[in-house]
């Protein structure tokens, strides 16, 4: 599968879902990394008119699973099994905006036997570091395909 046409797929997997509901938009996907945008609205922000802690969190998150689905599942196919769950979160929230776009740019640093750990970054539009994320995540490895003992 191409990376347009997996980035495709999620799009559709996320419908109806808190992705959606923000914004997020993943715009690149492949080996080891993933990047993702997420444009400013009153919706996302905090009571300053700034974006939300939260909203910053969310997408640094998508764009790390993102980048780990694409490890552990390239397949186009949704399958919970082989989904990674977030184990936990580091956030250094830097600098914040008021309006654009964000851009959150995941880059995996470690693939173990069970976890990855995924370096985020978020910029503004001038390219300035609003947030950095580190999210180690659940690789879970595809199931060993059954087998059946024949007694003889």
């Amino acid at each position: 599968m191409t990376p347009e046409e997996f980035l495709k797929k999620l799009a559709g997997w996320s419908r109806g879902t808190m992705i959606e509901s923000h914004g997020t938009r993943f715009v690149s996907v492949g080996p080891g990394r993933a990047a993702a945008e997420l444009d400013f609205k009153p919706a996302l922000a905090q009571l300053t008119g700034r974006f939300h802690a939260g909203a910053i969190i969310a997408l640094a998150d998508e764009t790390a699973t993102c980048a780990s689905l694409w490890e552990t599942n390239p397949s186009g196919e949704l399958r919970p099994e082989l989904f990674p769950l977030t184990l936990q979160l580091s956030v250094n929230l830097i600098r914040n905006a008021d309006h654009g776009t964000l851009t959150a740019e995941a880059k995996i640093v470690h693939r173990g036997r069970t976890t990855l750990v995924v370096d985020v970054e978020v910029f503004d539009a001038q390219r300035r570091l609003i947030a950095k994320l580190a999210a180690t995540q659940l690789a879970p490895a595809a199931p060993p395909a059954e087998t059946r003992s024949h007694a003889g």
